[in-house]
């Protein structure tokens, strides 16, 4: 292999050529990777010392952005009128909800920025819980709801099945962090948005359970 040449310039100067080995390559890129992994330990860390509030919202968020997601591919997919309808009600309820989300967190905590969709934390209350059926972990003991998605995407027929089997424990991982947060919450908006997943997405969860037995068994 040939070593990687870097071309530099300053305004008074002629340009330089410096030649890095590829052991230096390897050191840089190991360097960097560290860098990565330190930064990710410490924003996990700081996350699980913030309100449980914030700690929620930065659950949740992520966690609404895969539901909603994975009904969008439902709504391409899909071959029930039935199944299109539930995911066109989680687009637009769970929509409302990350933007309700979001904005409590610009105006309680200084910002509306969330963990990506990849990197989904846990809260308080709820390791563990309900994420039997979640596709993949992510860095530093977080969820990564982007491998839920790309599973439905790619899920065999029939896809109406598929579906109601990585919903289920989808919506069961949202109600266990919504009971979390029945408890724990130090906000009142937070509670009653609890509540509602609660009773939203177990209304849900009976939905679905009760077609795959009609469809499927």
């Amino acid at each position: 292999m040939h070593p990687t040449v870097i071309t530099t310039t300053t305004e008074d100067s002629e340009p330089m050529t410096t030649e890095l080995s590829i052991p230096t390559r390897r050191t840089a890129a190991g360097t960097l990777l560290g860098a990565i992994a330190l930064l990710t330990a410490a924003c996990a860390r700081d996350g699980a010392s913030a309100p449980f509030d914030r700690q929620f919202i930065d659950m949740m968020v992520p966690h609404h952005q895969g539901a909603v997601e994975m009904a969008k591919v439902a709504q391409q997919r899909a071959q029930r009128a039935e199944i299109k309808q539930m995911a066109q009600a989680i687009v637009r309820s769970q929509s409302g909800e990350i933007d309700q989300m979001k904005t409590w967190r610009r105006a309680w905590y200084g910002s509306d920025q969330t963990p990506p969709i990849n990197q989904m934390p846990m809260v308080p209350g709820m390791a563990g819980a309900g994420m039997a059926g979640h596709g993949g972990a992510g860095p530093s003991g977080t969820m990564d709801m982007a491998a839920d998605v790309e599973d439905l995407r790619r899920a065999p027929e029939p896809f109406d099945r598929a579906f109601i089997d990585a919903m289920i424990p989808h919506h069961e991982s949202a109600i266990a962090a919504a009971q979390a947060a029945a408890t724990r919450a130090q906000r009142p908006e937070i509670k009653e948005l609890a509540g509602a997943i609660i009773a939203d997405q177990e209304r849900e969860i009976d939905q679905m359970r009760a077609w795959r037995r009609a469809w499927y068994e």
